[in-house]
């Protein structure tokens, strides 16, 4: 449900959010994402980065460049060699290009009308989000536009989705033009504002969308004050959540039945002998009633994967094949409150026992690509993990592997053998996109953002560690061997 109200939500500690945390705001044109942003990064003590501002400095240099807003190869050509710096200066933003000071000139009607068009292009978002995640990595910043939650940064620490009616901001975006001694029609506007909305909404590449785990603030009867005030209150759900889970390792251990210590101690040993480097979770448990979702690159997986999990009860889903009466492996996996599910169509049963397993508490580890796929490319997540968030409500933790082949005794340096933890998604707007479209299209949405989640702690990975020419090479040859199997399974 979206909030309209700062009593919707408790005031929270501000001492519980992270110094660097990344707080997401995204909204559609004149919902107040720029002014929330600053006051939010002005409250919290971080920096705030204003990434519609990057798109209309790049329009404003095209329409003084005479390049056509259409014409996405001569945008990209002009914005690739740019030094584009953003800089704190008096609560506000100043927007550099090659050291020019574009602040004021890029907020003019003409630019307005263009800078949707320009955003909307592929290979300009691609350019644009390599520099705004560079900026955001390093932590301790605010970030507002149209898709910071759901591509830029989809491990933000907060997510808040901003709207109001289209009445109210057409409203609000006549009187800051007032404010700047410009003369606009406010009907042209609203209508302005509407359409752009529109083509926001059906880009294809990077769509305005709400991001299933954003909290949703309509703020079209609020005061300046009361948004911000609710904003920040939002900004602090996550960590007060968090403060909340119990990460003790002895009581874990205790609860933990012996067949889960045997499996644990013989998957700890093999990650040991291999050089296993586990990022992100330090050791902890998993919180309970909590799917751990990890991509799938190799048959060791599960080995590797479970080997960080040492001290929680954990339940998965294996395909239906490995249960088979006559393999000692189907009763190993049931000994350790694995569940079988088959990989074509939908396996009734088997989302039944895993959602209700969710809703007593256990844990569930899910490879939700359904297959194997070559490494450095994560595979679209299936409609399982979507169905699964939506029956039970879990949330999930996103879980990156990396290094499956080409082991070595104390670890490879042609194939990295790292784990990382991503931090967990909470569900906040599922309500809100169930009553906008079906089921199954949330699914899709719940999917993408899983994906980006890997691709964002594979980036993490590669920052730390650069892809090799050994993945390089494997992952070529994967790519063509696994599109056939893909097809077999799945029956694409």
């Amino acid at each position: 449900m979206a909030f309209r109200h700062p009593d919707d939500l408790p005031p929270g500690d501000a001492g519980l959010l992270p110094a660097d945390a990344v707080i997401a705001v995204d909204g559609p044109a004149g919902s107040g994402k720029s002014s929330t942003a600053r006051a939010l990064a002005e409250r919290f003590g971080l920096l705030y980065i204003d990434t519609g501002a990057m798109y209309r400095a790049l329009t404003h240099a095209a329409l003084a460049a005479g390049v056509h807003p259409a014409d996405e190869a001569a945008l990209a050509a002009l914005l690739g060699p740019v030094d584009l710096a953003l800089r704190p200066s008096g609560g506000e933003t100043t927007v550099l290009w090659d050291g020019g000071d574009v602040s004021r000139v890029i907020r003019t009607p003409e630019v307005e009308a263009a800078v949707s068009q320009v955003s909307s292009h592929p290979e300009v978002r691609r350019l644009m989000v390599e520099r705004q995640q560079a900026l955001g990595r390093r932590g301790g910043v605010v970030m507002e536009g149209r898709d910071i939650g759901s591509v830029v940064f989809p491990l933000a620490t907060a997510k808040i989705h901003l709207t109001a009616s289209t009445e109210a901001r057409a409203r609000r975006r006549y009187l800051q033009f007032r404010q700047r001694g410009v003369e606009v029609d406010p009907v042209a506007l609203a209508a302005e504002l509407a359409e752009r909305d529109r083509q926001d909404s059906e880009r294809a590449t990077s769509p305005l969308q709400i991001s299933p785990d954003a909290i949703v603030i309509d703020s079209s009867d609020l005061s300046f004050e009361e948004q911000n005030e609710l904003c920040a209150r939002a900004c602090l759900v996550n960590p007060t959540l968090d403060a909340a889970i119990d990460h003790d390792p002895d009581r874990a251990r205790r609860e933990l039945p012996p067949q889960y210590r045997l499996a644990y101690g013989f998957m700890g040993t093999v990650a040991r002998f291999y050089g296993l480097k586990e990022y992100g979770n330090a050791g902890r448990p998993a919180p309970p009633g909590c799917i751990l979702a990890a991509n799938h690159i190799s048959l060791w997986d599960p080995i590797l994967v479970g080997a960080t999990f040492r001290r929680s009860r954990v339940h998965s889903l294996a395909k239906a094949e490995l249960f088979r009466p006559s393999w000692p492996m189907g009763r190993f996996l049931r000994w350790l409150d694995s569940i079988p599910i088959r990989r074509k169509g939908y396996d009734r049963n088997a989302f039944s026992e895993a959602t209700a397993g969710l809703k007593r508490g256990a844990n569930l580890l899910i490879f939700p690509e359904g297959t194997r796929q070559a490494i450095g490319h994560p595979g679209l997540v299936r409609s399982g993990l979507g169905i699964l968030v939506q029956e039970s409500r879990a949330p999930v933790t996103p879980i990156f592997l990396r290094g499956g082949y080409g082991r070595r005794c104390g670890g490879s340096i042609d194939s990295p053998l790292e784990i990382w933890y991503g931090p967990m998604l909470r569900w906040h707007a599922v309500d809100d996109l169930l009553l906008q479209m079906d089921r199954r299209v949330v699914s899709e949405r719940i999917g993408q953002l899983c994906r980006a989640a890997w691709g964002e702690l594979q980036a993490r990975s590669y920052h730390q560690h650069p892809v090799t020419e050994f993945e390089k090479t494997l992952a070529a040859k994967q790519l063509r061997q696994f599109a056939a199997r893909q097809a077999r399974v799945f029956r694409q």
